[in-house]
Parts: C-alpha cells; structure tokens; sequence
C-alpha cells in the first residue's frame, strides 16, 4: 500500500503540472479556441471511453501489467510531447493518447488497493488516495507554472520524469490479482446495474463527477464577477483543499465504522445546500467559510462510494466494476462542465441550483438503497493478500 500510494502521489504532482499550461502549449503552436477546448477534452473522453475494457483487461491478465504498462505509456508520450516536434495535429493525437493510458490506469489502481485492503479499512485507503491526488493538485500546478517560465512543454517533460520515478515506487507492488476460479458461480455475468452496492455508489460519483467540474468551469467566473483577482481565485482554491487534506484518514475511518447510508444522505444534503446557497453569497470570506463546510462533506463522499463498490464486487471482477465506476465518474465529469458550465452563460443561479438537485438527487438515493455497513471480515474470493482476514461464509 505504501508504494502504490507514494507511486501515485509522485506521478500526480507531475500530471498535474499539465493542467493550467495546456492551453498555452496550443495557442503558442498557432491554436484557435475550438483547438483549445479539443486539447483538453480529446483526452478526457478517452479516458471515459477506457475505463471499462480497461477494467476487464486488469481482471484478466492483472493489475500490474496494466499499471506499469499504462504508465510506461503515459511517460513516453509525455516525452514526444516535451520535444515539440510537428503540426497541432499530431501533438493533439498524442495527448488523447495520454488520455487514453490514464483511462486504462485508473481501474487497475482501484482494483489493486480494493485488492491490498481488508473490507474494514477500504474506504480510510481511498481517503488516502484523495489526499495523494489533493497534494499533486495543490503543488502541480504551481511546479507547471515555474517550469513554464523557461519553456511551456516543459511541463510533459515534467509528468513525464514524474511517472517514471513514480513506476519505479510501483515496480515494488505485488500482483494482487487472485487466480482465476473456473467455478460456474466465477463465471456467472456481473449484473452490476441490478446490485444496489455497485449501481448505486455508480450513480453517486457520477453526480460528484457532474458537480465538481462544473466548479471547475464556473468558479473562476463567479468570484471574478464579484470583482477578485486570479490570486484570491487560486486561493480559494487552495483553502478547500486544506480540510480535504486534514480530514482525509479520519473521514475514512469514520466510513468503514459507521452506517455508509446515512453518512452519505448526511454528506450529500450537505454539498447540495451549499451549492445552493453560493449564488446569494457576495463577500470573499462567508464564501471560503462556505467553502470549508462542502469541503468537510466532500471528502467522505468519494473514498466512501468506491469502499462500497470494492465490498460489493466479486474478486474476480474488482477491474470491471472498478471501470464502470470510473465511466460514471468520468461521464458525469463531461455532462458538468458541458451542461452545467454552458448553464451559467444563462443565469448564475442556474448552475448552482442544477448541481444543488443532483446532489439531493444522489442524497435521496442513497437514503433508500446504499448498502449500510461494510461487510464483517474478508469476502468469498478474496485475493491472497487480504487472506489473512477471517472468512464470512
């Protein structure tokens, strides 16, 4: 665990540094705006597009394959793009490329901590894993904006050296993928969209997924038409990761000790109401305080939800549900900053009120059928690294 999650973190700090150049990167080499907004979304609806058959592929031939290999892509991808050779073209290809190997990492990383945590800790480990990610957004960012100053591709070379030395962490992680079991009970098709422990936690990142990428697009918007500079902007930013930061093994603890059903309607209403409550607010610090408050719900949400999709899933298909996890995540990702982002050009409330919904929406759900509790001691078909747990027949 120690090496998946210090792995993790390395290469995230790098990727990250991606994030605030790209558009640079494209308008240096003569891009329009519609080039712009096709650079950043390519790769994004390749990672969604990924996810699933990713997910089958580390249940077949394992997880490690498909995280050293994904991310040995992603490296030498972010390399070529670091040279800066040839047309706009061929460096968009590239990066939906990088894309695409992100896609393929995200469900084996999921299936292998789900894989290396008994069913009592999962959801204080994929805290653990938010808090790697909220680090690499925090420092990223401003790492992208030092190494931009000498020359804006310097940044894939960056990611790329990032993810190298972060494999070098994961080349330490075992294989954590159980051996095949021929029984017909293995065999039988995962009706994933008829278990309420992997459909609903599904529906639930995807509206996390909607809600926080629409911030990403209308955030900037609305404190800038209350006047605040880009610093204050990056600031707020900053200030909502620090109880993200703090709170995250905690929150994870409290998941796998509590009732997950009414965590989950209690950190929903929570997000939803500030949502709501974001349009009527003017000064900076009821903001940040309000701020502070959604973020003390949001992060319990994430790590909670795919605790329950681990616990609810067969060993043997850990990649696959991890993958129709991400699909939602990533797709709900898509629809917010499309849908929801767009709505904020028609009236400011909108935007807020629309993600508010969801949210009460995903509350609502969750209030009548998220599975409550996690399973006591380890699942049938548990891998050979959580076998030490007492089996629950």
């Amino acid at each position: 665990m120690f090496w998946l999650l210090s792995g993790q973190l390395i290469m995230f700090i790098g990727i990250a540094a991606i994030f605030p150049i790209a558009p640079l990167y494209v308008r240096r080499h003569g891009g329009s705006s519609l080039d712009i907004a096709l650079f950043i979304a390519a790769p994004l609806l390749a990672n969604t597009l990924v996810q699933v058959p990713a997910g089958r592929l580390a249940d077949r031939i394992g997880r490690r394959p498909m995280l050293l290999g994904s991310r040995a892509l992603y490296g030498v991808v972010a390399l070529a793009l670091f040279a800066d050779a040839g047309p706009l073209w061929l460096l968009a290809t590239l990066r939906t490329l990088q894309g695409a190997s992100s896609g393929a990492y995200v469900p084996a990383l999921r299936a292998a901590l789900v894989d290396l945590s008994g069913p009592q800790r999962r959801a204080e480990r994929f805290s653990q894993l938010q808090a790697c990610e909220m680090v690499g957004l925090l420092v990223g960012p401003f790492l992208g904006g030092v190494v931009a100053l000498w020359r804006d591709s310097g940044v894939f070379g960056v990611a790329g050296l990032a993810t190298f030395v972060g494999l070098a962490a994961m080349r330490r992680i075992p294989e954590t993928r159980g051996a095949r079991d021929p029984s017909a009970a293995a065999k039988a098709r995962l009706r994933w969209w008829r278990n309420p422990g992997i459909i609903v936690p599904c529906l639930g990142v995807g509206a996390l997924g909607t809600v926080f990428s629409m911030y990403d697009v209308v955030w900037p918007l609305y404190l800038s038409a209350r006047g605040y500079s880009s610093l204050l902007i990056g600031l707020t930013i900053s200030l909502y990761a620090i109880p993200i930061l703090v709170l995250a093994r905690p929150g994870g603890r409290l998941a796998d000790r509590s009732n997950r059903r009414w965590l989950m309607v209690g950190s929903f209403t929570v997000t939803a109401a500030c949502a709501s409550l974001y349009p009527g607010l003017r000064s900076l610090g009821p903001i940040i305080v309000l701020g502070s408050v959604e973020a003390c719900a949001f992060v319990l949400i994430e790590p909670t939800l795919f605790a329950v999709i681990g616990d609810s899933s067969p060993a043997s298909q850990r990649g696959r549900t991890m993958g129709i996890g991400g699909l939602f995540e990533f797709g709900g990702s898509a629809m917010g900053a499309a849908v929801l982002g767009a709505l904020y050009g028609v009236g400011e409330g909108i935007s807020f009120w629309g993600a508010a919904a969801a949210l009460f929406a995903a509350a609502i759900l969750c209030a009548v059928a998220l599975p409550p509790r996690p399973p006591v001691g380890a699942e049938p078909g548990v891998t050979e690294v959580t076998a030490m747990l007492p089996l629950d027949s």
